[in-house]
């Protein structure tokens, strides 16, 4: 292994200054997270950032946020899902990515503002994510976007969500293919054994004990944790997804659960690559005050991906 990177450590240390995650209620860790100092977003140059509010299947409202690049249009499409547990975080938390996001590949970025745990359990998020996708696929031509090429994109939570609609469009015979999926450090198992699960238990931004936390507040049932749409390396068939990048952090409880979903797109068949990001932790790509540089290289790896399908 690469030891960790000088500004890796010092971002640990200020991390771990805070009360653990597994120590507190939900309530009590979404208080002290809102009273934390706000890094201001250095946002990308694009022509439009829109906010709106969307209708989901049992007549609740969500906020998505529209990220549109500068030209003409129309624009292929990334739908972002944030990460945070299932339980933690809103539109703000991967703001300046999205907007970096679309800068550089020159799509539109779409990210989803999905309802949390404990309020609205699993499978809720998992329903908010697929319909917003079918409000996206509907709704395309209204904000200049290409219903035609979708990609699905996230990071931890988010990325565990982006897999559950990949499941949910490749069971429907009457939806068109999801273009691609990108999955950042994503959560594909809720069993916490991994050896990197291991190696990485504590100090390293995201314990075991915090994952075990989001769990309990996400999933309701050990029959809940048994679906694939929430563990879906408990999938049996992995033939149906679209092409697939994936990235994992070098020192992250989640690493080997990432590559060992990749390992199995691709022996089912389907063209997977997935990049271990060296020296650096979970949650990188949106602590964009830290890991500018490995944001801007991940970007770019993103944007080489899609411009070659």
């Amino acid at each position: 292994m690469n030891a960790l990177y000088e500004h890796t450590k010092q971002y640990l240390n200020q991390l771990n200054e805070i009360p653990s995650l597994a120590s507190l209620t939900y309530k009590e860790a979404r208080e002290i997270r809102a009273k934390l100092p706000k890094k201001e977003a250095k946002l990308a140059d694009l022509a439009k950032i829109e906010d709106r509010s969307i209708s989901m299947r049992d007549g609740a409202e969500i906020g998505i946020r529209i990220y549109t690049p500068h030209g003409n249009g129309p624009f292929n499409i990334i739908m972002y899902y944030h990460g945070g547990g299932w339980v933690l975080n809103d539109l703000s938390t991967c703001h300046e990515s999205c907007s970096r996001l679309a800068f550089t590949t020159g799509q539109i970025v779409v990210s989803v503002e999905y309802r949390l745990a404990p309020e609205h359990p699993f499978p809720i998020p998992v329903y908010d994510s697929f319909d917003s996708y079918l409000w996206v696929v509907q709704h395309a031509e209204s904000f200049n976007g290409n219903a035609r090429k979708i990609s699905v994109a996230g990071d931890s939570a988010g990325g565990n969500l982006a897999i559950a609609v990949c499941q949910l469009v490749s069971q429907s015979s009457e939806l068109q293919p999801i273009h691609a999926q990108i999955l950042l450090y994503p959560v594909t198992d809720l069993s916490f054994h991994s050896n990197s699960y291991k190696l990485f238990e504590k100090g390293f931004g995201l314990d075991k004990d915090v994952m075990q936390w989001f769990s309990r507040y996400y999933i309701s049932s050990s029959h809940d944790a048994q679906n694939p749409l929430a563990a879906p390396l408990l999938l049996k068939d992995f033939s149906n997804f679209p092409e697939t990048l994936i990235f994992a952090a070098e020192y992250d409880v989640l690493r080997d659960e990432a590559l060992l979903f990749g390992e199995k797109l691709s022996v089912m068949g389907t063209p997977t690559k997935s990049i271990i990001m060296e020296g650096i932790v979970h949650s990188y790509f949106t602590q964009n005050h830290v890991f500018h540089e490995e944001i801007a290289c991940t970007i770019q790896h993103i944007e080489a991906f899609l411009n070659d399908l």
